[in-house]
């Protein structure tokens, strides 16, 4: 059942960003909006609903951790680092604790932002974070991550990328975005959709061999079977660390 929008916050709250970013919100929101609702996965579409995402302002921490540490004791923590190196993140992590930036993308960078930004964080993972199955998945990283030397972190940063962050996934047949970048991204999500990146089974060995694209689409990306063969497949590489 669809969860009812998320409540209005006081206007003292709704001010902490300048009129400018929520201007920049509402527009990334309107135009990914249909996006979504026609190409991403079933679990985010669920997270969705549950989250209930303001369409016209960046929403509260408040608001964001009511409906997320409920089901899943994950909470989100605002950080003024634009982009965060992977050691801090996973220490986050396994607090269960979700980073978003305070950083917005421009108004020319509408289609495609090569720094993660709030719009990024918020849009694109939270509503999964809504969900006990996926936190479960996430929570699978931290540990091996921080157990690993310098090499293997390289190995699991590149499984979260071509995973959580631009994964697809096989649902009756079709197949869906299921990676949060893909799904902030205007452009890349189109490019995919559109046929214009190849697509390989995502097993350990087809995505340990490629590089992640962090300035360009991504030139080759991984279908997942579901959710349960994701973690048996990282589970291949994490219980070996």
């Amino acid at each position: 059942m669809e969860a009812s929008p998320i409540p209005q916050p006081r206007r003292r709250k709704a001010e902490t960003f300048a009129p400018e970013l929520h201007e920049v919100w509402a527009a990334l929101y309107a135009r990914q909006l249909p996006n979504v609702q026609r190409y991403a996965c079933r679990a985010y579409q669920e997270g969705l609903d549950v989250l209930g995402l303001p369409a016209d302002r960046i929403p509260t921490l408040a608001e964001l951790n009511a409906r997320i540490t409920p089901p899943t004791g994950w909470r989100a923590v605002r950080t003024t680092v634009r982009y965060s190196d992977a050691v801090p993140w996973y220490h986050h992590f396994a607090r269960r604790q979700f980073l978003i930036t305070d950083y917005m993308r421009s108004w020319e960078e509408l289609d495609f932002t090569p720094e993660p930004d709030m719009f990024h964080d918020i849009f694109g993972h939270l509503p999964f974070m809504a969900l006990p199955d996926y936190t479960a998945l996430q929570e699978m990283f931290a540990p091996a991550f921080l157990r690993a030397d310098d090499a293997r972190r390289e190995d699991i940063k590149r499984l979260a990328w071509f995973s959580t962050e631009f994964g697809l996934i096989r649902e009756d047949g079709e197949i869906k975005v299921f990676g949060a970048g893909l799904i902030s991204s205007f452009g890349e999500i189109h490019n995919v959709v559109s046929g214009g990146v190849p697509l390989l089974p995502f097993t350990l060995e087809n995505v340990l061999r490629h590089d992640k694209a962090i300035y360009s689409f991504n030139s080759t990306l991984f279908v997942i079977e579901s959710l349960d063969a994701l973690k048996a497949e990282l589970a291949r590489y994490f219980d070996a660390v």
